[in-house]
């Protein structure tokens, strides 16, 4: 399981400083959490700062801001999307290109700590509050009111528990354990456990072997 969730959750040790952290990445990120519920694995990820950097978020920021300026400006919608298309709700998992922006706003001023910024996590997770849109956001039909770095944690609630992200992970497990194309009652009994035990893996993992 920790070598699906790795894939899954994959981070390229050949794009700079992450050569440096796939090895934490693992050990804090994916580990942990392999039999876990998903909403804890997708949560680890997203702030561990392999992820941050290897998808471009440490960039993200919000460009209506007076302090916008420099070499780093402007949303930086990499992760966003990524973290729906591959992460969660699958690339038919019904989201549009203003959900894309929504959420790369809501993720603004997600990175990880520089020299003399303090955090209180082991990963290096840095939230910055002078990079981050803090106005409303429409997500997935749900209205995320401006709240700092919490507005980023309802948006991983919203994916986690969303029917699509239980089907799109419920077809990868089938599909690394059964078939490259697994039959859709499995998928739909594993869709329907994680849906039933808040996304529950080892629940979900039982229900596939039995």
């Amino acid at each position: 399981m920790v070598d699906f969730w790795y894939n899954h959750f994959n981070v390229d040790a050949g794009k700079g400083r992450d050569r440096l952290w796939v090895g934490a990445y693992e050990q804090q990120a994916i580990r942990p959490y392999a039999l876990a519920r998903f909403r804890d694995l997708l949560g680890a990820t997203a702030h561990h700062p392999a992820m941050q950097y290897y998808l471009d978020n440490f960039q993200n920021r919000a460009d209506s801001r007076p302090d916008a300026q420099g070499n780093i400006r402007g949303l930086n919608e990499n992760y966003a999307r990524e973290l729906m298309e591959l992460h969660t709700l699958g690339v038919d998992g019904g989201y549009t290109q203003q959900d894309v922006i929504a959420l790369a706003r809501i993720l603004s001023g997600w990175g990880f700590s520089r020299a003399g910024q303090q955090t209180d996590n082991n990963f290096g997770f840095y939230f910055n509050p002078k990079r981050h849109d803090s106005s409303d956001k429409v997500f997935l039909g749900h209205t995320i009111k401006g709240g700092g770095e919490a507005e980023g944690e309802e948006a991983l609630d919203i994916l986690a528990q969303s029917p699509a992200t239980a089907r799109h992970v419920s077809y990868q497990i089938a599909q690394y354990f059964v078939s490259d194309r697994p039959p859709s009652s499995l998928v739909n009994h594993l869709t329907q456990r994680y849906l039933a035990t808040d996304g529950n893996i080892r629940e979900v993992l039982n229900t596939l072997f039995h």
